[in-house]
Parts: structure tokens; sequence; C-alpha cells
């Protein structure tokens, strides 16, 4: 073993090791580095439940202590090897009988893989029938398999159930069968087409299934702890996180078969791993199918669901949760004969989740201001694609600011906005129209030119001085949020002024009083001489009114 230079080195190594090992090996703590001589340390948890101090140095491997922390069987000890070893392999083997039989297993599964021919001779005390079970699908074989693991497990200890299922993975292929494995741990069974469960004849239902364990007189304690279970034998096989997600919208379109406390418990079960962040929402777009909805079965499931999320999470953790599943609007779970605001609110009353509401109304409320800015957007965008001459541009821009100035006042009408509200909207619609250039020195034209254009369409929003000091805090906002247009707010403000959108009372206002923190002092700078000029101007004003 050659020596090591540095700490990071040795240390790159040990986890590199520790990592390779993992298919023998329960877990690993974070290794940690100690000098003087140069060494490294984690606690290794065997496949028997023994924990075992393992250091790398400038040695090799060594074994410091053993934690027996189960029983093993009677001709089975376990001792600390006083040697040290040049490879992690050597270690492990010589402190655990199971991980050299894991490492067996690992190197023919290795060569079955790599094999394209005839299939490699069976390892000594492996079953014959595996190698059919490879060539055919056969997911009651798989599901007979595993309640033989777990025939002497006692149904109350989880950690001896995940440790048998972990080795289990070496031998049994989680992957082809995947949707078997998470049926069965789910509903207890594997369900035939047509989404009936059919439950094991000799062994009945998966005594760590959800609907067993949430199926007491506490079922939340008891989908935690089956949410433990699933997240304990999926840290190892990485790639059944995937499975699972799959699996899950999978059972999810058959809620119509199970009965109404199995939906209960699968509601509260996936409440549980969406708090724990191991699932996203997005199975949950299998429950919007016509056949889920129109009885009002994806309704009550959600709803399960998400009083369950709720407990720990706040309304804005569930809103990210939405969008980045991209479930859309929680009414699309209604029966399509309820998919009103009235009857979002009346249902969410009675279940007393008032925050399903207030989300509702302030998504509703997003979607048609997003839908208003993309409609200006689109207008002014059109406009500029059709091909017209020179002396016909002025009357297509007027033709184009009234069919914009009327789609902002139906907008109020409809939506009940008020003028200063509608007017920051107009402004995101005019400047989100703008192809912007990649060269800086153009990015200051196009915007002026953009205010001149549309400037009529600010004009009429902005009758109100309420409306004024409202437009030019949204600008500033916008100004400060973009970054091309940060150092153009004073000649911006300058031009709403020279158009006639922004009043010299409005401007002095919001250089009193008004301005927003952001980017407050820079702004200010940028507008300080117009801001002076307007209140020389006012003053003069005042001495010629006292004449």
């Amino acid at each position: 073993m050659p020596g090591f230079t540095s700490a990071d080195e040795l240390l790159n190594e040990f986890v590199t090791e520790l990592r390779q090992h993992t298919y023998g090996i329960n877990s690993f703590t974070q290794p940690k580095v100690a000098q003087s001589p140069l060494r490294a340390e984690s606690v290794v948890t065997l496949l028997d439940g023994a924990a075992v101090r393992v250091e790398l140095s400038g040695r090799g491997y060594a074994a410091l202590t053993i934690n027996q922390t189960t029983v093993l069987p009677k001709n089975q000890t376990v001792a600390v090897p006083n040697e040290a070893f040049e490879l992690l392999t050597g270690l492990l083997i010589a402190v655990s009988p199971d991980f050299q039989r894991a490492m067996h297993n690992h190197l023919y599964s290795k060569l079955l893989a790599l094999s394209d021919s005839e299939p490699a001779p069976e390892p000594p005390g492996s079953d014959p029938r595996d190698a059919k079970a490879k060539a055919k699908y056969e997911p009651e074989a798989f599901r007979d398999s595993i309640f033989q693991l777990i025939e002497n497990v006692d149904p109350t200890d989880d950690s001896k159930f995940t440790s048998v299922l972990d080795t289990a993975g070496n031998t049994l292929d989680y992957r082809r069968y995947g949707d078997s494995f998470f049926e069965l741990f789910v509903t207890g069974g594997l369900i035939a087409p047509g989404g009936i469960i059919n439950y094991d004849e000799e062994y009945g239902k998966f005594p760590f299934s959800l609907f067993v364990l949430a199926s007491g007189d506490d079922p939340l304690a008891g989908a935690k702890r089956w949410g433990g279970l699933i997240v304990k034998l999926t840290r190892r096989y990485k790639y059944l996180e995937r499975v699972f997600a799959e699996s899950t919208e999978h059972i999810l379109k058959h809620i119509h078969r199970f009965t109404e406390d199995e939906n209960k418990m699968l509601a509260i079960g996936v409440g549980v791993l969406v708090t724990d962040a191991f699932l996203t929402l997005e199975p949950l777009k299998a429950l919007q199918e016509d056949h889920l909805t129109k009885d009002g079965l994806a309704l009550r499931f959600l709803t399960d669901m998400l009083r369950v999320f709720l407990m720990d999470n706040d309304i804005n953790q569930l809103h990210k949760a939405l969008v980045r599943a991209k479930v859309g609007r929680l009414t699309e779970f209604f029966p399509p004969n309820k998919r009103d605001e009235d009857c979002f609110a009346r249902h969410f009353e009675a279940e007393d989740m008032p925050v399903l509401i207030e989300l509702h109304t302030a998504t509703l409320t997003l979607a048609r201001r997003n839908e208003f800015v993309d409609s200006i957007s689109s207008i002014l965008r059109d406009a500029k694609e059709e091909e017209i001459d020179e002396d016909e541009e002025a009357e297509q821009i007027q033709a184009t600011n009234l069919k914009v100035a009327k789609a902002a006042k139906a907008a109020m009408r409809t939506n009940k906005w008020e003028q200063h509200d509608t007017v920051s909207l107009a402004w995101d619609g005019i400047m989100n129209a703008v192809n912007w250039s990649y060269k800086s020195e153009q990015i200051e034209a196009q915007a002026l030119v953009q205010i001149k254009r549309h400037s009529p369409v600010l004009e009429m929003l902005t009758t109100e001085p309420k409306s004024e000091i409202s437009l030019l805090k949204h600008v500033q906002l916008y100004a400060y949020s973009e970054p091309r247009l940060t150092k153009y707010f004073g000649r911006i403000v300058l031009e709403l002024y020279n158009t006639d959108v922004l009043s010299d009372s409005a401007i002095i206002f919001w250089a009193t009083k008004g301005a927003k923190p952001e980017g407050k002092s820079g702004f200010l700078k940028q507008t300080e001489a117009l801001v002076r000029k307007l209140e020389a101007m006012e003053d003069e004003d005042d001495s010629e009114d006292e004449e």
C-alpha cells in the first residue's frame, strides 16, 4: 500500500473503496481524517448487523473494534484481525462470512450480464430454477421468493426485514420485477389486469405492505413506518426510486378497484413519501383520468393526501411542489361538472382546509395576470410581423395601441382589476414583446422606441395619481430584475415623462417618498438631474401663482 501525500488523496481512496463494496455491506459513515499519522476512519455496518470500525492509513486497512449488534448463529463467530490488509476486500472477508457470500453472488451476477452465449454454471448452493426465472417473466415466482426470504422474519423486526431484502438484491432481479416488487409493498399482493389484487394463496398479504401496516388504529404511524422501509430499501438500489415513482402512477390508476379504506391508506402513504421528498406529486396526474374523477374518487384521494402533506409543509411549499410536478390546477381532480370556483371552495371549506382555497384563488389570479401579459405581447409581436410600407407604420401602431387598450379594458371588467394593477401588467406585456439585441449598445434605443410607440396605452391606464406611482414603482422593480435595463432606468423615466405617461408630481413623490428599496440609491442617482429640474419648475409655478 503506497503512502498518501495528502488528506484529500487518502479520503478519496477510502470513499472510493467503500462505495465499490456496497454490494456486501449495509452502510458506512462519512470517513473522518486524522493527522499524525495520517489516517481515515469509518464505521461500516455489515450484512449480519455487526458494526466494525475500519481504518485506512499508509499501512493499509485495519479493523479496530467490532460491535456485535445482532445475535449470530451459534456456529458463526466474528474476530477482529490484528493484521493490516492491502485491500478493503480482504479485511471484510476476514470479519464477515456474509460479505464473502455476497461478493461471490455479485461476481456471478456480473458474469451473467457479460455472457452473450451459454449461461455460466450455477454457483454452489443456488437454486437451478433461478436461471429459468431469468429467461421467463414470472412475477408470481418472484413474489414467492420474497415470501420465502422473510418467512422467519418477525413482522415487527424492520431492521432484519430490510437487511434480508437488501442482501437478496444480489440474487433477485429487482430491476426486472420492480413493478411487482412495489405492488407487493403497497397492496400486499400483485395487481392483475383490471386492477384486482391477487394475494398469495399460501402466505396471504405481504406483512410489510402499506395495506397491512397502515390498517391499524393509527394509519399515519403505520404509513410512516412503511415509508421508512421504502426509503431504506431504495437507498442502495437507487434505480428503484424511479421504478417506485412509475409503479405508484400505475397503482393509482386502479384506485376504483380498491376499497375506501385501502384508498385512504394509499393516500396517506403517498403523502408521507411526498412530505419526505422521496416522491414528487407527478404520479398524481394518473388520477385525472375521467373514470377516476367522475365519481369523486380522485378528489377524495387528493384531499387525504394533501392533508398529510400540509401537516409538515406550508402552502408555499405545496405550490412549489405542484408547479415542479406540472400537475396543473387542482380543479382537474374534481368531477367534470364541479370544476368551478364555488364547488372548489365549498369542498375544502367542508374539509376545513381553507389554505387550499387561498392557494387556488392566488393561482387563478396569477394565471389570469400571466394570460393578460402574454396576450399583450402576442398582439404587439403579430403587428411587427406584418409587412407594411413606412407611410402606413404610424397608422399600424395606432391601430395596435387601440387593440391593446381594448384588451386592457376588457380584462379590467372581467377580473375586476383596478387601473393601478392593470398598468403594471400592460408594461410587462409591452416590454416582453421586444426582441432584445445581443449588443448592449442597442438595448437603450430598443427600450425607448418601445415606450414611445406604445405610450398611449400606458397613458390611458395612468389617469389617476395612484396608477402613475404604481407604474413607476413597477418600472423600478422591472429595471432592477432586468440587468440589461438597470443602467438605463433614468432614461426610461425621462421618456415616460416626455410622452405624458408620468407627471412631474408623480416623479417627485417617487424620489422623495415612494421609491422601493431595490436598487434605490443607484436609481435615485440616475434620476437626480430630472428630479431637480422638475422641483425647480414646480417652485417657479408656485411663485407665479403667488404673484
